[in-house]
């Protein structure tokens, strides 16, 4: 496999995705272009971008990517900005990539199992080897969409993904399939044949306080935390009424997660608190009945720390493979804790990896990764507060 990368911080939209596609198409050199992933902030989630850069580079080749709070890159971290990474596959690999459309107008369970029937229509008879998914970050049932997914590759089947997100208005996330921009919509593609990859996954965030247990709850809306409001957990611990914590939402969330306790796994599963209605607390991915959960708490340190794990992991799991490139799927919530020291995540990351390892990555709304590395083996969870790294091998 070969790749090149472009990018470009250009204020005209038209002249960015020239500037983008053109330096990719240089960094490829002359091999064949087989695929294309886009990923931008915001202000690029525009037709006009994918149909420039289709353009530019000839025939119409398959366009996967989505849009993000900022763009992490060799650059640094870009605020505003648009990258176009170019794939050029090996004769012995192989891909599909499909999209789901209309998510809300039909069960997210339904809508995953129909992206995995489209994926796998196109490798029939080839030796499976990742999926990387991306979705709209604003999908109330995001943890369903995976579920559906993995009912069709299966549930022990390697699968990361992201969710779009935006400038963290919440307003609307965008995802790209060729040339269009589409939100309320899943997009991946199916990696087949001989493909060496690492994976990393870590948080950072460790228990706090005493175990409990959902009494209640119906998909991502728990009421019942041991048979008492759901609300009261951090009533109680913050000794603030529900007013209180509406008002101070964003923070707690932000540093204090629910962490869900899963048999078998070492780390908790982290789930963000997005709203509360009444005592009732909602959250970005479900939450089952009878979870035992713990509250969590985050710091710099902490999170520096799972991401300089994360990076050792992917190194590990590629078991002697030279790392080409390497994705990176970050929590926005991590870009929140950092705040003007985000960088030092990104330069962490790079050193562990190799400096010269060409790194591209996005900020997400979720996460979707297994919980644990090694082997990828276990099921893929819809994660908050999570560092994702797929590391491509040569």
């Amino acid at each position: 496999m070969h790749i090149g990368i472009g990018i470009s911080t250009s204020r005209d939209h038209i002249q960015a995705a020239k500037e983008a596609a053109s330096k990719a198409r240089l960094s490829l050199g002359k091999e064949k272009i087989d695929l294309v992933f886009v990923f931008s902030t915001v202000d690029f989630a525009h037709p006009i971008v994918l149909k420039t850069i289709a353009g530019l580079l000839g025939e119409v080749r398959p366009v996967i990517g989505c849009s993000s709070l900022s763009i992490l890159s060799d650059k640094g971290i870009l605020k505003y900005g648009l990258v176009v990474m170019l794939f050029s596959m090996s004769q012995d690999s192989y891909f599909n990539v499909a999209c789901v459309r209309d998510i809300s107008k039909k069960s997210a369970t339904l809508a995953g199992a129909q992206l995995g029937e489209k994926l796998l229509y196109g490798c029939k008879g080839v030796r499976r080897t990742v999926s990387i998914v991306f979705s709209d970050g604003l999908l109330q049932n995001g943890s369903e969409l995976i579920s559906g997914l993995q009912e069709k590759l299966g549930r022990s089947f390697p699968l990361v993904g992201a969710s779009a997100s935006d400038n963290l208005a919440f307003e609307k996330t965008y995802i790209y399939f060729g040339e269009e921009i589409l939100s309320d919509a899943a997009c991946g593609i199916l990696f087949g044949g001989k493909w060496s990859f690492g994976l990393g996954i870590q948080h950072g965030w460790k228990p706090l306080g005493k175990t409990r247990r959902v009494t209640k709850s119906s998909g991502n809306t728990v009421s019942e935390i041991d048979f008492a409001p759901a609300g009261k957990i951090y009533e109680e611990y913050f000794a603030k009424d529900i007013t209180e914590l509406k008002r101070d939402l964003r923070r707690i969330a932000t540093l204090y997660p629910v962490g869900i306790k899963i048999p078998g796994e070492k780390e908790y599963l982290l789930r963000n608190v997005i709203a509360i209605e009444g005592q009732t607390l909602i959250f970005q991915g479900d939450v089952p009945q009878g979870s035992t959960i713990r509250l969590m708490i985050g710091t710099r340190e902490s999170c520096l720390q799972a991401a300089a794990q994360a990076a050792e992991d992917v190194k590990k799991n590629l078991a002697g493979h030279a790392i080409k490139f390497a994705l990176l799927f970050d929590s926005a919530t991590r870009s929140i804790i950092f705040g003007r020291q985000a960088p030092k995540e990104l330069d962490t990351i790079k050193q562990k990896l190799g400096k010269n390892i060409p790194v591209v990555g996005i900020y997400t709304y979720a996460e979707q990764a297994p919980l644990s590395a090694i082997n990828y083996l276990g099921k893929t969870y819809f994660h908050s507060h999570t560092i994702t790294i797929l590391g491509v091998g040569e």
